[in-house]
């Protein structure tokens, strides 16, 4: 849910999903099907919001960044 610091304060929720494609050989295992965070409505371009690592099926890691 975004809100903002007005009085009387709006706020509006954003659900987003990205799929993870990859033509790799071996399946990255993700420990969390869902994640949420909060940013500030005046987050500039190009801030990077969350960023996670998972393994793959051999124990190699892969780095995300959104």
């Amino acid at each position: 849910m975004a809100k903002d610091k007005g009085s009387p304060p709006l706020n509006a929720t954003a659900i987003i999903t990205i799929n993870v494609l990859d033509n790799r050989p071996f399946v990255p295992q993700f420990n969390k099907s869902e994640i949420s965070v909060s940013i500030l409505e005046n987050t500039g371009v190009d801030y990077l919001i969350y960023a996670f690592t998972v393994v793959e099926t051999l124990g190699k890691p892969i780095h995300y960044t959104v």
